[in-house]
């Protein structure tokens, strides 16, 4: 793990410039998901974790933690979508994070809805 992302190790961290979505890959052995959540959204809105709302305003994290705890594979996945300090996170069972700001999602569907 040589990626670090607000001081936590992550596996990968990709960003999409065009809709300011960044996708976060972590360890679940090693990283519980609310930590690893609080250290992307940080990263992403340039921030000290310290700054940002506490997560458990939003979302219980013992709950998100149990949620993507290190599965075997053959449940499929599950995953759990929030909103907080204004981005649209999902947290799939695998250890994968998508953060998305708010404003860019509504653009996306105002934008599809257009054309109909």
């Amino acid at each position: 793990m040589d990626i670090r992302v607000s001081g936590v190790g992550v596996e990968a961290v990709e960003y999409f410039q065009e809709s300011g979505t960044v996708r976060t890959q972590f360890d679940q052995e090693k990283t519980p998901a609310s930590m690893a959540v609080v250290a992307t959204l940080a990263d992403v809105m340039d921030t000290d974790p310290v700054e940002l709302d506490p997560l458990h305003s939003t979302v219980d994290p013992d709950e998100l933690d149990a949620l993507v705890r290190v599965r075997n594979g053959t449940n499929g996945d599950s995953h759990i979508s929030i909103t907080h300090e204004g981005y649209a996170m999902t947290v799939h069972s695998y250890g994968v994070i998508t953060i998305t700001p708010e404003h860019e999602l509504a653009a996306e569907k105002y934008e599809g809805g257009a054309g109909r």
